[in-house]
């Protein structure tokens, strides 16, 4: 977890101070940190997908450093893969959520990079046999795919990540000025949970709040519309 020193950003445990007020339990019988934190979770990660789609800067991440290995023969039927177990240090970072954009250079040289082709959408990586560059990446069960190349190949990773979940109330939540539409969302849910009737006024309130939040911290050339979706039709998860 990053060390923020900046009093713009909340806490948890004051994410859940909000809900146990906004559900008439200030006190915490009920509705205690531990109770909540699933809720909040839960919130906090809508809050970052919306952000996300909208074009939110945050998320990006940029000039990634990995190498992928030669292949050992050229070979149609070989693949080269970078996941989560691949060894440091070359391991996919563990806040990638998706990969954007892909360069290579040969490895331990200062040459240009040159931007790959990401063939995910379009039918992906053909069976043919390898050159000196990769060419072409396509992302697959949570891994990055290479036909390979004979030589090792330095890319660098242009991604987007998530934030982690929060542990605690004294975990930082790493969006500035987001604690309404975060208690707002997990309050509706934690209604929801126990059959309340303020579960439909709360999520109203969650999307407002999300929408405000959105309108503030986004380039207004990368506003997206929203269509408010029935409570009962949505996914909390």
């Amino acid at each position: 977890m990053p060390v923020v020193g900046s009093s713009a950003y909340n806490t948890a445990g004051q994410i859940t101070a909000i809900i146990r007020s906004l559900l008439n339990d200030s006190a915490g019988n009920l509705f205690t940190d531990g109770l909540l934190m699933p809720y909040v979770n839960s919130a906090y990660r809508k809050v970052q997908r919306a952000l996300a789609a909208a074009g939110q800067e945050i998320f990006l991440v940029d000039d990634v450093l990995l190498v992928v290995p030669a292949v050992g023969a050229v070979d149609p039927s070989l693949q080269v893969v970078l996941d989560d177990s691949t060894a440091p240090p070359n391991q996919l970072p563990t806040d990638l959520l998706a990969p954007l954009e892909i360069w290579e250079r040969a490895s331990n040289s200062t040459n240009d990079f040159a931007r790959m082709t990401d063939v995910t959408a379009t039918g992906g990586l053909p069976a043919i046999g390898q050159g000196s560059a990769l060419g072409i990446w396509e992302w697959r069960a949570d891994g990055l795919w290479f036909v390979g190349a004979t030589q090792d190949t330095q890319i660098r990773l242009r991604y987007q990540k998530s934030f982690p979940d929060f542990s605690d109330g004294t975990s930082v939540v790493l969006i500035r000025n987001a604690q309404e539409a975060i208690a707002y969302s997990g309050a509706a849910m934690a209604a929801l949970a126990r059959g309340s009737p303020l579960a439909e006024s709360w999520d109203r309130a969650a999307q407002d709040a999300l929408e405000d939040l959105i309108s503030t911290t986004v380039r207004r050339d990368q506003r997206v519309a929203r269509r408010r979706m029935p409570f009962s039709a949505r996914n909390h998860g």
